[in-house]
This record gives structure tokens, sequence and C-alpha cells, in this order.
């Protein structure tokens, strides 16, 4: 009887045992999956509303929040004719030769909120259109000033002329990051892309940003 016991409970034991460590993987798995979850924030400088249509779609592909880079003095129809070389871009464009190299820096508006938003993001989409072949200054504006320490930065831009070109790359130069920053490549839209296009390109990254 007494050695029926002991068999009974050996039984029981390694049961018990096999439960346990069934429970703890279980945990590990869960805790794997909840740390992968990124916080995502989708920021985009728009002086026509295309590329506030591109973000628009990239932040439901991504449920990442959404957030308008917006000057502290808005950009008139004036002030965006390329035609006229006394519009307030051409004058930005001339101050330099690269918006890199150039002083121009427009004041943000709503920089605390954009720096809020940034803190506690792990990826960073900075959408913006091209002009004269690269980010508009204001954009600068924001990678000078605006930590991206430790992200996952995201380039876009909208364009019907030209591609991203080095635009993203210029604007990493001028950056606040650190070694554990990823700058990836980014692309360009020639115009709102449908939001199956962007599905297809965001789920392409998700293997680099997680």
């Amino acid at each position: 009887m007494k050695e029926w016991r002991t068999k009974v409970f050996r039984v029981v034991s390694v049961i018990l045992m096999f439960a346990m460590v069934v429970s703890v993987v279980n945990v590990n798995t869960v805790s794997a999956k909840v740390k992968k979850k990124k916080n995502i924030v989708v920021l985009y400088f728009s002086a026509t509303g295309t590329t506030k249509g591109a973000a628009k779609k990239i932040k439901k592909a991504t449920k990442g929040k959404l957030v308008a880079i917006k000057p502290a003095e808005p950009y008139t129809e004036e002030d965006l004719d390329y035609g006229n070389d006394g519009s307030r871009v051409t004058k930005e464009h001339e101050s330099a030769k690269t918006p890199a190299a150039s002083k121009v820096r427009p004041e943000i508006s709503n920089l605390n909120a954009i720096k809020k938003a940034v803190r506690k993001a792990d990826v960073v989409y900075i959408g913006y259109p091209i002009w004269w072949g690269e980010a508009p200054h204001i954009v600068y504006s924001f990678v000078e000033t605006v930590s991206l320490k430790g992200k996952t930065v995201v380039p876009f831009s909208t364009s019907i002329s030209s591609g991203l070109g080095n635009s993203g790359k210029h604007l990493k130069t001028r950056a606040k990051i650190s070694s554990k920053t990823k700058w990836l490549k980014g692309r360009n839209f020639y115009e709102i892309p449908s939001q199956k296009k962007v599905n297809k390109w965001v789920k392409g990254l998700i293997s680099v940003h997680g």
C-alpha cells in the first residue's frame, strides 16, 4: 500500500512540474508578444494636402498616432509660388546650397506636442513634400530640435516629379540621433497612395522596426 502511494505521489509530482513548465512558457510567450508591440507616431508636414493624405493612410496601416508639423506662420498660396523669385519658398531655397546648410529654420507652433508624441514612440515616420529635390526647411527645424535617439525613423515623401532622392539621408546628417537610432531608407509616393499600396509597404517594414 505504501509503495502504491509513493508511485501515485511521484506521478502527481511529475504532472504538477509539467504544468508549471507549460505555464512559464505561456507567460514568457505572452510577454514576448507584448514586448514586440511598438508605439508608432506618424509625423508630417503638408503644404497642399498631398502629404497629409499619405500620412493618414500610413496612420491607418500602422495604427499609430498622427501628428502634423505645423508652421507658426502657415504657408499661403503666394508663399508656395515657386515661379516667383520673391516668394517665401524661393527665398528659403536660395538661402543656401542645401536646406541642411541653411540657417533658415521656420518655427513650429506645436513643437511641445510633437516632442511628447516622439518621446513615447519607438518608431517615427516623418513625411514631407519634396521641394527642389529636398525636404522643406521646416522639417529640418524638427529633426534638429526633437531627439530621435534610440528610435527607428522612416522618412516618406510626396512628389509628382521626383522621388525621395537623398532627402532622407540629408535629414539624418542634421538629426539628433544616437548609435541606437535605426534610420531606414523610406520611400516616395507620387500621389496620395491607395490604402492597399501603403499596407503592403508597411508590412514589408515590420520585420525591420517590429
